[in-house]
């Protein structure tokens, strides 16, 4: 199995933080997902429809302007897991599949 890992920021400046969360901004879920749908697309080499997201997990907020590491991990035909961490803590995880 590969897998791919990489480094990423979410700057202050994006609009989705605007009213996600006043006054504690949060890096939505849903821009998390998207990054590892990119990533997995990116270490495919190709496109594909997200078919849906198991396993999904939320365990700590990620911040504005805040390095994650994010890796995605091919798990056999189909689907790939991925997960988001900082600090040696996990933050986001799940596996997607697709066509």
């Amino acid at each position: 199995m590969s897998a791919m890992v990489m480094t990423l920021k979410f700057s202050a400046d994006e609009p989705f933080f605007k009213g996600h969360y006043p006054n504690f901004p949060v890096t939505p879920g849903v821009m998390l997902i998207d990054r590892a749908v990119a990533a997995a697309k990116n270490m495919l080499g190709r496109d594909f429809v997200l078919k849906g997201i198991k396993k999904v997990k939320f365990s700590n907020p990620v911040f504005p302007d805040e390095a994650v590491s994010l890796k995605v991990e091919s798990r056999g035909e189909g689907e790939m897991s991925y997960s988001f961490s900082k600090e040696g803590m996990l933050c986001a995880s799940g596996i997607l599949y697709f066509d």
